[in-house]
């Protein structure tokens, strides 16, 4: 287990006192009890981690913590004070900045724009200075160790730089609170030790952070205490150093670890192989890249942010321009298109879900049935 970096000091009463807390809060909605009496506190100079199977209510609570959801039951204090967020620009007003694992940003803004929303520097005369906007968030982003233009608009960004721009959006402000839901879900290796640095320099100013997060390895290397939710009841919380990985399993599904992780079957190799892919290139991030994909297994993709991971996927889909062959079913195609994909059987889970892979103005079955309309029209 490794060791806590950092610990509030014993005579900073400051430090050791609640910046932020819930008592007894319900949330209901109609057929679920998302929240049930929860109660829950952050100090400030701590990084509390907030973990839980997914339903175990922590969007929830953190909805209420951001003025996002008025509580059924239950009260609210900031400071020591009872309070209720008239909305989320209230909460923020306060110094409660949240940022959601699904990205709150103006696709064709520029990154600077984005960074000081609702907080742009004025000229004497009132006007916006974009020069000092531009240089402000130039300098936000390289202590995020980040290399982005400040001038460049958001929506061409990588889905990891989107919230990297999210993160400069915070530290932008006069943050007291800060919550993260799922922050290294898009980046990894150097992005998230960088991201790790910033917090803990946070919690060295006293600033109170929540992290969400399904990676226990990151609970152990950043948290101070951890609470555990599920079906929306608080289960405890403890502090990091206390706890075992084993612990938090335990809490958070409800039986002992050993019952979550049998013994796997032996993977039998030389299944038949369904997919190959020779020498494709995609734009200037793949280069004569080569895969195979055999019946019954599953084959991982791993690498940097950058590496081109998403490029080598969208290019075998055919959602990006690729050079190369790829082989489905003993057929050769030197040029993939989506709809070829799919009646070749092929199936794509973007990384953006809510940009590209999904049509958010249809309702559910509209979008499970978008890409079989042949089957479910009747005019086949």
């Amino acid at each position: 287990m490794s060791e806590r970096l950092f610990s509030p000091s014993a005579d900073n009463a400051a430090a050791r006192a609640d910046v932020i807390e819930v008592s007894g809060i319900t949330k209901q909605f109609p057929g679920v009890k998302s929240l049930d009496a929860v109660s829950f506190g952050v100090r400030g100079g701590e990084i509390h981690a907030l973990v839980g199977e997914n339903g175990a209510g922590k969007s929830t609570l953190m909805k209420v913590l951001a003025g996002a959801y008025l509580p059924d039951e239950g009260t609210l204090r900031f400071d020591g004070r009872e309070i209720a967020w008239k909305s989320p620009a209230d909460a923020k007003a306060h110094g409660v900045h949240i940022i959601y694992q699904e990205l709150v940003l103006f696709p064709q803004s520029s990154v600077a724009q984005n960074i000081f929303a609702g907080i742009e520097p004025r000229t004497r005369a009132g006007t916006l200075d974009h020069r000092a906007m531009n240089a402000r968030a130039g300098t936000l982003l390289r202590e995020l160790g980040v290399q982005l233009d400040p001038r460049e608009r958001v929506g061409s960004l990588s889905v990891a730089d989107q919230q990297m721009v999210e993160i400069a959006k915070a530290m932008a402000s006069d943050t007291r609170v800060l919550i993260l839901d799922e922050p290294t879900a898009v980046i990894a290796g150097k992005e998230v030790q960088l991201l790790f640095e910033r917090l803990r320099a946070l919690r060295e100013r006293g600033v109170a952070i929540i992290y969400i997060s399904h990676r226990l390895d990151e609970i152990f290397e950043l948290c101070d205490r951890v609470t555990v939710l599920k079906d929306g009841r608080k289960i405890g919380t403890q502090a990091v150093s206390d706890t075992t990985r084993a612990d938090l399993v335990r809490m958070m599904v409800g039986r002992e670890m050993k019952d979550i992780y049998p013994p796997k079957p032996t993977h039998k190799p030389g299944g038949t192989v369904l997919m190959n892919v020779e020498g494709l290139h995609v734009g200037n991030r793949v280069f004569d890249a080569s895969l195979s994909v055999r019946a019954g297994e599953i084959v991982g993709l791993a690498g940097m942010v950058g590496s081109g991971r998403t490029e080598l996927a969208s290019g075998v889909f055919g959602a990006l321009p690729a050079r190369g062959t790829i082989e489905v079913g003993g057929a050769r195609h030197k040029r993939m298109t989506p709809s070829l994909a799919i009646r070749l059987g092929l199936g794509f889970v973007t990384e953006d879900r809510k940009s590209e892979g999904l049509l958010m103005y249809l309702n559910v079955a509209q979008n499970v049935t978008a890409a079989t309309l042949e089957r479910v029209s009747g005019l086949a």
